[in-house]
């Protein structure tokens, strides 16, 4: 039984693998989800402020109301500033900024901190035919191998060949036509090599990595105390002026969308449908990725190296992991983006604090 529970887990694993490459090479998805972050901060945004919260707050004074749209501003603000750092910050390698692959480093060197009993277990790398390169490599102790592609193919009809290679290494980038440390990936949607490459985000429309790592934990942040706070005043809002006008089936918003076409109930009751809609899934995906990114930091890896099980620690303790996301006083990046004055406290070459 154990091990037909283990071969389930392996081929769930496989087939999450695979949607996520097809939804990768989708590369529309990057422009629908982005309109529909922009249609759906800007719906909820403006009717809370315009519509929902006078309406919550008409017993109260102007001053409360002014501060509570205030507040409400703020949130959205924060969203905005942090998903453009996410788009516009840039988290590419480029050698003549983040460094170059070091002398007396061979490419597929496993460079980790190992024990030196370690360093002499296990070498050689192992191409696509099962044979070993010319080239002796020191694979760690785990042997924790990453297939990369390492010569053209000679003719269309043909995949690229590819070579094994130890994670924790340098490895060559056929597109960049160029080396590329250790834990950093080319992204196909953005056409580079990311260093601490995490996951491309179709949100924003770019990669999270090393740089905009930041970014993209205080966007989850605000994103999560922002739509918490819509929800609280959403709920009244759409009991006392949406519901009496409107059935229970309406809250279905196909529904809605359908019978205010034809009229049998107002427009705008069916767009506040739809944008509830849109704030529910916004608050569900915030927090739980904000969960996950938590779970990152204080682990010290990647969603590609989570996901793939790969036996990395960092180190260093939890100011140590938050200082190499967040730079020196990391608590100041949830006010205001701090990226050009303080960053990672990290080398996104060497990975000194890494033990593979």
């Amino acid at each position: 039984m154990p091990s037909e529970s283990k071969g389930i887990k392996d081929d769930l694993r496989r087939l999450k693998r695979a949607v996520l490459r097809i939804v990768s090479d989708v590369w529309f998805l990057n422009r629908i989800s982005q309109f529909c972050f922009a249609i759906g901060l800007s719906g909820v945004g403006g009717i809370g402020v315009i519509f929902a919260i006078p309406y919550l707050y008409e017993n109260y004074s102007d001053n409360v109301i002014f501060y509570v749209r205030l507040l409400g501003c703020f949130l959205a603000m924060e969203m905005i500033v942090n998903w453009l750092c996410i788009r516009y910050v840039d988290t590419s390698y480029n050698p003549f900024r983040d460094g170059i692959m070091p002398d007396g480093v061979l490419m597929g060197q496993n460079i980790s901190r190992l024990d030196k009993a370690d360093e002499n277990q296990n070498n050689g790398i192992i191409n696509n035919h099962g044979r070993k390169d010319a080239t002796a490599i020191d694979m760690g102790n785990n042997g924790s191998l990453m297939y990369v592609a390492s010569e053209m193919p000679t003719s269309a009809e043909e995949p690229p060949k590819r070579t094994a290679y130890p994670y924790f290494s340098w490895t060559p980038c056929l597109r960049c036509n160029r080396p590329r440390p250790p834990r950093c990936h080319h992204c196909p949607m953005c056409n580079t090599c990311v260093l601490k490459r995490d996951h491309h985000c179709f949100v924003s429309g770019a990669c999270i990595g090393y740089r905009n790592m930041r970014h993209f934990t205080v966007f989850l942040f605000w994103g999560a105390v922002a739509t918490t706070f819509a929800t609280l005043h959403a709920l009244p809002y759409y009991y006392y002026d949406v519901l009496p006008y409107t059935s229970y089936f309406d809250f279905i918003f196909p529904i809605a969308v359908t019978r205010a076409m034809f009229g049998y109930i107002d427009m705008k009751h069916a767009i506040f449908i739809v944008l509830g809609w849109i704030l529910l899934a916004f608050l569900m995906w915030a927090i739980s990725f904000l969960q996950v990114v938590a779970e990152l930091i204080n682990t010290g890896k990647t969603t590609f190296e989570n996901g793939y099980k790969m036996e990395l620690t960092d180190t260093r303790g939890i100011f140590g992991k938050l200082r190499s996301v967040f730079g020196n006083y990391w608590i100041l990046n949830f006010i205001i983006p701090l990226h050009y004055v303080f960053e990672p406290v990290d080398d996104p070459v060497k990975w000194p604090y890494i033990k593979a």
